[in-house]
């Protein structure tokens, strides 16, 4: 749990060159793994990022083949 809290704090500093955004999630996500009241609305956030991942690609890039 600590880590996941480090990411979560570095990503509040996302000004800084080497912390970003991306930071934020990441930590979420390793806290998730260890708070299981974490664990179902993590779940359902990263199930919605995936699906407008997908349909953003596919808005974008119409012709290429999904895997």
């Amino acid at each position: 749990m600590p880590v996941g809290f480090l990411f979560v704090l570095g990503g509040i500093f996302s000004i800084l060159p080497f912390f970003g955004i991306w930071m934020l999630p990441l930590g979420l996500l390793l806290m998730a793994y260890d708070i299981p009241v974490l664990q179902k609305p993590v779940g359902h956030f990263t199930i919605w990022a995936i699906d407008k991942w997908a349909s953003l690609r596919q808005r974008c890039f119409p012709d290429r083949p999904q895997r």
